[in-house]
């Protein structure tokens, strides 16, 4: 066990500057001189922020629009049989005229499938587990950012019914034809993903590269801001789609490949990770290592994350936080029925979200967990238990406010609540990293992306069909998903109340 000179020298290099004194981090033994000089940290915290960033703006850009895109799909599709005088140029219905039942049952029944399929892929196919577990270390082309280029092309979002890539030119040629295709085909674009790709297995690919070529001590303090570049896109990204959409829902897909194509293009340009400073001192320091040995040592990481207890317990803030962003999306849709909101108007329920989460993330929470520190002495896994606590229950409040929201006007007291607990997933994440090895990181970020995997090819389908099946009950019906949300929601609570870290302690003790 580490001793506690080691902690305090852990923490001392914790509080440094985040990229300061990288010299430091310069390989001691250069038998082999390199035609370039190996890239800084702050060259790749750069590039990995900014990736984050694209490919959060690419996914959320396109969720009310889809929604509008898919509504008058289907409302041609019912006017051109029941009334085709309402029918403008290019095919367009007044958005107040999709409201009716018919319309929005299909809508939602048709988004929770597309949810589905969307995730049979991933969840299915483990591949993304076999690659980050067993060659982790040694896959030179999976740390490779070409390969990441075919990915991103191919697939870049599996998540809820946001396509990518292939996947997302097939289903806005079916949405934009609605006179020659069912929406229904938008179904067939999953198949895309069985090659391939996707937004977890992307994402668990760029967190193993950072964890390699980024030093422990500053790792997570370079997550906590690469993740918060998803919540800058989400805030940039509703906002502009909130304005777009007015004009034409087109306009945001546009936006969503041009950022694509960036992607792709700080993919070529980015350096290698595999080239950094700290990637090549600790593959000298590590010596050689067989594959036979690194999938030993990575399953043996594998088992022991399994047989901990805390970490089991911590699973299902990461299976039911993924219903975060589904609650949201049916949000959307079921505020412009029950209040009759524009869908442009929803748009900006993640700007809010957006807000609340980064005034949590770069402001209040870092400032108070350092106060708390600093003044009382509390150690940081205590602080990181509180705060998933935390976070899960504000998301089981904010839903049940969400559902019991009488008006328009109270939407965004409930969603404030809801959205202060978008941080369960970074605070599960810290608190789980103090009971695994370095060794196991790789393992645990693919475990945790098959986790959400699953955990969409569950909550996604379910919160449609529960909005779908609402629709066709009485009107008290409707909040019906933001109850079973809560409800769902609980269940974390109740898990995370039997994490005891005096468990771990006195293990620790019986071992020293």
């Amino acid at each position: 066990m580490v001793d506690s000179s080691q902690q305090d020298e852990n923490q001392s290099r914790e509080d440094e500057p985040l990229f300061g004194g990288e010299d430091s981090y310069q390989p001691s033994d250069r038998r082999s001189p390199s035609p370039s000089a190996p890239p800084s940290l702050r060259t790749l915290f750069l590039f990995f922020m900014a990736l984050h960033f694209l490919i959060a703006f690419c996914e959320m850009i396109l969720v009310a629009p889809l929604i509008r895109i898919f509504e008058n799909s289907l409302c041609f599709k019912y006017y051109q049989v029941h009334d085709p005088s309402v029918i403008g140029p290019g095919d367009s219905i007044e958005e107040s005229l999709c409201k009716i039942t018919d319309i929005q049952v299909s809508l939602a029944s048709i988004r929770g499938w597309k949810s589905l399929f969307d995730t049979i892929p991933g969840s299915i196919s483990f591949y993304l587990l076999k690659k980050m577990t067993i060659n982790s270390l040694n896959s030179s082309l999976a740390r490779n950012p070409l390969w990441q280029v075919g990915r991103l092309l191919w697939a870049p979002e599996d998540h809820g019914d946001v396509p990518g890539g292939l996947d997302r030119l097939m289903v806005a040629t079916v949405a934009a034809f609605p006179r020659i295709f069912p929406l229904e085909l938008v179904w067939f674009s999953s198949a895309i993903l069985f090659f391939g790709g996707g937004l977890y297995p992307f994402a668990a690919n760029m967190w193993a590269m950072a964890s390699e070529a980024i030093p422990p001590e500053r790792r997570s303090n370079t997550f906590y801001y690469v993740f918060s570049a998803f919540y800058m896109a989400e805030l940039v990204a509703s906002f502009v789609a909130s304005i777009t959409i007015e004009i034409s829902p087109w306009i945001p897909c546009g936006l969503s490949w041009a950022s694509l194509f960036v992607s792709l293009f700080l993919l070529v340009v980015m350096p290698d990770p595999r080239k950094s400073s700290h990637y090549l001192q600790t593959k000298d320091s590590a010596g050689v290592l067989g594959t036979d040995t690194t999938k030993s040592v990575l399953a043996d990481g594998f088992r022991a994350a399994l047989t901990d207890r805390n970490i089991l317990l911590t699973i299902p803030v990461f299976l039911v936080g993924t219903l975060r962003y589904t609650t949201l999306n049916v949000l959307i849709q079921y505020a412009s029925v029950r209040f009759g909101m524009k869908l442009s108007k929803g748009a900006t329920f993640y700007t809010e979200a957006a807000v609340v989460t980064i005034f949590l993330f770069l402001f209040l929470v870092p400032r108070g967990t350092d106060f708390i520190r600093s003044r009382f002495g509390v150690r940081p896994q205590k602080i990181d238990l509180v705060l998933v606590r935390t976070s899960v229950m504000l998301l089981c409040f904010g839903a049940l406010l969400l559902g019991l929201t009488p008006s328009a006007k109270f939407l965004p007291i409930g969603l404030l609540f809801f959205s202060a607990g978008f941080g369960s997933k970074v605070s599960a994440l810290s608190l789980i990293s103090y009971w695994i090895s370095d060794s196991s990181k790789a393992t645990l970020f693919a475990g945790i992306a098959v986790l959400e995997n699953i955990g969409h090819a569950f909550g996604d389908p379910m919160m449609h069909q529960l909005l779908a099946a609402a629709f066709r009950l009485a009107p008290a019906w409707l909040p019906l998903p933001f109850f079973v949300a809560a409800s769902i929601y609980s269940l974390a609570i109740f898990s995370t109340l039997f994490i005891s870290l005096d468990r771990e302690i006195q293990s620790d003790r019986r071992v020293d």
